[in-house]
């Protein structure tokens, strides 16, 4: 690694740098590239791409290494996690147990996505000594329609970081923190922030031991930092008059809704999160780089959280309130049984329980379609993250769905388009979509039972 700069400044299509430089079509915007960057030369546009800083760039290269954007060989990510290489397992990646639970603690249940499994882990490694503090993220105080990361050193600081945030966060900028700090720190990611860190500890190992756990987070998609200020201006309401943004706030599993600055919570749609908002969302929000993700489930944490969607035949959750835990390595294994047994968590193994092995909606977005999508870009000349994992064989029905899928999202980069279509979908004249949503989904259930 460089010591000083370069006499000769580095620019921004130099081929040793991240790829959101020159092309952010195939940019994460995981962050990984900010946070790995040892001299501060990299920092973040409107948009939360990587912005060079060429006076302070000294060509150490570790940005370009720790990129997952334009290449990802699952082959050598699997032998590097578990020893050895494979290219597919399925789309939950490779499982030793699988559990459904919630915190044991009321406030963090209570607060959480998903019955506050995620919060309950990293409240165990700090109550226990394990780690000095945990990087995560939180809607940003001074500007709350915005996520952001920070370094949680309590339980009180953790409850700041309940809930989803469906939005663009470069999370693993948070590691230029880390680098300035002694101690050691937990980190939940999503799929894309997990690859970053994954190639930091080949290319940093130094750095990367200062993070000795990962907890992964199922991804269907983020959206553009765009969409709360969009909906926030569809329901007539200024950013200045709001305190909080919340993505799923109130009952579980949640709604969009803005906390204005009296305390007084505004619902911005109409459905639940589940029965409609974010699949409308992501169907116009979703950036480019997000629909060639074939990564849906952190497949390379050391174990993955979701929500548990698992219906009965009746149509009912199974368990509301709950998260689904995958667990994947030593480390994730040692966590879980900590927290177990420490009282921080409930859970229930349901291993042998084929219903829980996937999860539908994301299985059919990044398993299906996102391979599909890549496979079909890449013959037309476009740049695509080059994987060394096959696309599945696909129907034409399949492959119908794909082009479908696209075409929407690629009309949801024009506000013209998805604007007034977003504004109709939240707004009361939708509910009788919404109602008719229901009614199919109850019908369904009926003709399983």
């Amino acid at each position: 690694m460089a010591e000083t700069p370069n006499r000769t400044p580095v620019t921004p299509d130099a081929p040793f740098l991240s790829i959101g430089f020159t092309s952010h079509a195939l940019c994460t915007r995981c962050g990984s590239c900010i946070g790995v960057c040892p001299f501060d030369a990299i920092g973040q546009t409107p948009d939360r791409y990587p912005d060079l800083r060429p006076d302070k760039c000294t060509a150490c290269e570790l940005c370009g290494e720790v990129c997952p954007g334009a290449k990802l060989s699952y082959g050598d990510m699997a032998e590097q996690v578990f020893g050895k290489r494979f290219l597919d397992e399925g789309f939950d990646g490779r499982v030793r147990a699988t559990y459904v639970g919630y915190a044991t603690d009321e406030g963090l249940r209570n607060g959480g996505a998903g019955g506050g499994v995620v919060t309950a882990l990293l409240a165990h490694l700090l109550n226990s000594g394990a780690v000095d503090g945990c990087l995560v993220t939180r809607m940003n105080p001074e500007q709350p329609w915005l996520g952001e990361s920070f370094i949680a050193r309590s339980v009180e600081d953790l409850r700041a970081s309940q809930g989803s945030r469906y939005q663009i966060i470069p999370h693993n900028a948070i590691w230029a923190e880390v680098r300035k700090l002694k101690g050691r720190y937990a980190l939940a990611a999503l799929p894309c922030q997990v690859h970053g860190f994954r190639l930091l500890q080949k290319a940093d190992p130094e750095l990367a031991e200062r993070i000795p756990i990962m907890i992964g987070l199922f991804c269907g998609g983020s959206l553009e930092p765009w969409l709360v200020t969009e909906l926030l201006e569809a329901r007539g309401i200024r950013p200045d008059e709001i305190r909080d943004f919340q993505f799923r706030g109130g009952e579980w599993p949640g709604r969009m809704q803005a906390i204005l600055r009296d305390g007084s919570a505004r619902p911005l749609h109409y459905s639940n999160y589940k029965d409609g908002a974010y699949n409308y969302f992501t169907a116009l929000y979703m950036p480019e780089r997000c629909q060639t993700c074939v990564d849906g489930s952190s497949e390379f944490s050391d174990l993955s959280v979701s929500d548990a969607w698992t219906r009965n035949t009746s149509g009912e959750y199974k368990f509301k309130s709950h998260s689904r835990i995958l667990v994947r390595t030593d480390r994730g294994e040692k966590l879980l049984q900590g927290a177990v047994e420490g009282g921080a968590l409930h859970v229930t193994d349901v291993s042998g329980d084929a219903s829980y092995r996937t999860h539908k909606m994301q299985t059919k977005r990044k398993g299906a379609t996102a391979p599909l999508r890549v496979e079909r870009w890449k013959k037309q000349g476009r740049r695509v993250p080059e994987y060394d994992r096959p696309a599945p064989d696909a129907s034409f029905r399949e492959r119908l769905s794909e082009r479908v899928v696209t075409a929407l999202l690629t009309m949801g980069r024009r506000r013209g388009f998805r604007y007034p279509l977003i504004a109709f979908l939240t707004s009361r004249w939708a509910i009788p979509l919404i109602r008719l949503r229901l009614w199919l989904k109850k019908r369904k259930y009926a003709r399983r039972a």
